[in-house]
């Protein structure tokens, strides 16, 4: 989320609670533009975030370099912040992007309206404009948002007012008590022109005046910009008026009325609005743009102001409709205004009261964004961002990839016709993308379910990563031999149990071999098969990562697609992996049937089964600590971060190798070295990892521990899935 300053930063509070809330394990960055945004960041939202940074200048690279770090899956924007660059990047790295309390003020519309032509192309990029009022809507529209991304829901600066602490200080008696809220000075910082009206001077004139009428009155004076405080002291020493400073109060010190306290500390001022009987807000006489008046309207009570409140147009307009403000035209009209109140408490109290009751019917707009964000979040598909020149030069090995593939399989259909097919009905489960989407596991879960209902599977695997000379390895389940002969996928199948394993890159041969040694297997599953194109198949299941379910729209090395997306027409199932968000399965689904309309998809959930003791071999449910550092060697790393995280683990330090790396000891020693530094207290990996680990690592290891996670699929409709691959099965008899 990007919020400028102070008052984005206080309306954008009550957002990141409640999307936190609703779900806790999301990473949160906060940024801001200006110092006062930055410490009130630090101050109040630090507890709600993961980190908070200043929004990177919009130049092209340095954005890239930002989203590359923290790789977003939503940008939130609040209020009026338009920046080509960071808008089109967002764009382009398929992050999903929001302008949330959207609001263009009259003061800059004719900007706006004029270079329609500049902001226009920019502002079609956000995939949700979220704005305060039906004036903000229209202005929206006629820079060219699509009606379908533009919708009005409230203002977040209301639902931004938490009852404060009420303040206590002293009254000293007073029977009336006039709080002058951010007062400013001549030509303060953030003034439309310059200008010499100081309000300090306004508001300790008519206090002069009116005590005349109120020898008990208290007026609390709240200058805006701490700078000026000594400067307003000065004056009221000059004044003759009596007056404190707030910091020089103490438990007994005493005020003479009709006097003055000066307000000369930070935080405070919300928590005494209760105390008040009228409540002027500055910034409002002198052409300043206004303050925020909801504070003291929560309180209840009555709110007057100038005539420029151009930085709370909307809210004042709200507040005039419901006969909750009262707004003077000019500095003259400030001592009846303040005098009608103190002397009618009457209508004073049904003023505060309107003001109150506004406030409160206006909560709630939180819960309406976040329903609108959430949907958002999970339809992101995050591609990196690359410059014009990396583009460039990894294009041409893209295209390269493009065409080996298509000569591959050009080449296999022209030999088809001659392959005969194997004696089983071959069901192959494959992937779109490289690296890790959940193969494996699924191959064991599928294996498992078909021998569970009475066949008798066998899987083939390429063996990747094995180190022996023989072709074709044919092994029985659960056969115990070394990672070297078989490669790291197929151990964990041996592992498993479940089905005899064939090895070998030539797999229409392998499975000949295996056929010969286990006659009664009639269902071969063909794992990461899709792309293989030799072997006769009878169903394509494809396996779709879904933290990464279309690769980055690029192929190898641009992206991280094996083939063009349109080859998903050749698919006879879907599996969709890590998409357990109802929103994220659904924006899946409807993207493959633009590929597919005939093949279903199903959901599968990753179970984390148990922990194992790498020096022991014990099964543990849970780990003897929390704070662990991980590594792994996969196509994805990704997904055992995930995983890892929905555990509710605390990973104080990651290290991502290549997939299907072998590790040696030294390298083992420097990832344990470095996770003790970071506060770890074990060390954790996958499966696969471990099992490309070297034996004998407990002095690498020293004096942390390691443990290693078996995970296992749990299939949504497993019936219909069953009964879809029997009846593929059963065709081939036919």
């Amino acid at each position: 989320m990007h919020a400028v300053s102070l008052g984005e930063v206080s309306s954008a509070l009550p957002l990141i609670s409640r999307l936190r809330a609703q779900q806790p394990g999301v990473p949160f960055y906060l940024s801001t533009s200006t110092i006062a945004g930055r410490k009130a960041a630090e101050r109040q939202a630090a507890p709600l975030v993961d980190g908070i940074f200043y929004a990177p200048i919009d130049f092209a690279s340095i954005v890239r370099r930002v989203l590359r770090t923290l790789r977003p899956a939503l940008v939130i924007v609040l209020e009026t912040e338009i920046w080509p660059n960071l808008y089109s990047e967002i764009a382009r790295c398929g992050v999903r992007l929001a302008i949330v309390n959207g609001r263009i003020s009259n003061r800059t519309w004719p900007q706006y309206h004029s270079f329609r032509w500049f902001f226009a192309p920019i502002l079609k990029l956000p995939d949700c404009v979220i704005v305060q009022s039906p004036t903000d809507c229209d202005r929206y529209s006629q820079l060219d948002v699509p009606a379908q991304r533009l919708s009005i829901l409230g203002n977040l600066k209301y639902e931004a007012v938490v009852a404060p602490t009420p303040g206590v200080l002293p009254t000293f008696g007073a029977e009336q008590i006039w709080i002058a809220a951010s007062t400013v000075g001549p030509n303060e910082r953030g003034s439309i022109t310059r200008h010499h009206i100081d309000e300090d001077n306004i508001v300790i004139d008519t206090f002069k005046k009116l005590a005349v009428d109120f020898p008990k009155l208290l007026m609390i004076l709240a200058p805006r910009q701490p700078a000026r405080f000594p400067e307003v002291a000065r004056k009221l020493a000059a004044s003759g008026i009596p007056f404190l400073r707030r910091t020089e109060l103490k438990e007994k010190s005493t005020l003479a009325l009709p006097g003055i306290l000066l307000l000369d500390s930070i935080g405070e001022l919300a928590g005494l609005y209760a105390l008040a009987n009228v409540v002027f807000v500055g910034g409002s006489l002198a052409p300043r743009g206004g303050h925020n008046i909801i504070e003291p309207g929560a309180a209840g009570v009555p709110v007057v102001v100038g005539p420029h409140m151009h930085n709370f147009e909307v809210i004042t307009r709200d507040f005039l409709e419901h006969q909750a403000l009262l707004q003077i035209r000019s500095e003259k009209e400030l001592l009846p205004a303040i005098r009608d109140l103190l002397t009618n408490p009457r209508r004073a109290a049904d003023l505060g009261k309107r003001a109150q009751q506004f406030v409160r019917s206006q909560q709630g707009v939180s819960q309406l964004i976040s329903e609108r964000l959430w949907p958002l979040y999970h339809t992101a598909c995050w591609r990196p961002p690359r410059s014009l020149l990396s583009r460039a030069a990894l294009s041409p090995f893209a295209l390269l990839w493009k065409w080996g593939g298509n000569f591959k399989r050009s080449g296999s259909e022209r030999r088809a016709a001659g392959l005969m097919p194997l004696p089983a009905p071959v069901v192959s489960v494959g992937g779109i993308t490289v690296g890790g989407s959940g193969k494996t596991p699924f191959t064991n879960y599928l294996a498992a379910l078909l021998k569970n209902h009475h066949r008798s599977p066998a899987i083939l695997t390429r063996g990747y990563g094995r180190r022996f000379p023989a072709e074709s390895i044919v092994l029985p389940p659960g056969a115990k031999v070394s990672p070297l002969m078989t490669g790291d996928e197929a151990q964990i199948f041996l592992r498993a149990g479940v089905a005899p394993l064939g090895i070998g890159a030539k797999r229409y041969e392998t499975g000949q071999i295996l056929m010969r040694q286990f006659p009664a297997t009639d269902v071969l599953l063909l794992d990461d098969g899709f792309q293989h194109a030799r072997l006769d198949r009878d169903f394509d299941i494809v396996v779709i990562d879904g933290l990464d379910p279309f690769g980055q729209d690029a192929l190898v090395p641009l992206g991280r697609l094996r083939e063009p997306l349109e080859s998903l027409k050749r698919a006879g199932a879907f599996v969709i992996t890590r998409a357990e968000n109802d929103f994220r399965f659904d924006f899946i689904q409807k993207r493959l049937r633009d590929y597919n309309p005939t093949a279903p998809a199903f959901r599968t959930r990753l179970i984390s089964r148990l922990w194992r003791d790498y020096r022991t071999g014990e099964s543990l449910a849970d780990l003897p600590g929390k704070k662990v550092g991980a590594f792994c060697g996969l196509g994805n790393p990704d997904n055992f971060w995930a995983t890892l995280e929905s555990v509710g683990l605390d990973v104080v330090f990651r290290w991502s190798f290549d997939d299907h790396h072998a590790y040696k000891p030294t390298e083992l020693y420097s990832v344990a070295q470095q996770a003790l530094e970071n506060g770890a207290e074990l060390l954790v990996t996958t499966e696969k990892d471990r099992i490309n680990c070297p034996n004998h690592l407990e002095s690498a290891l020293a004096p942390l521990n390691l443990y290693w996670l078996e995970i296992e699929f749990e299939l949504e409709n497993e019936a219909m899935f069953l009964e879809l691959v029997e009846r593929k099965l059963s065709a081939r008899k036919v």
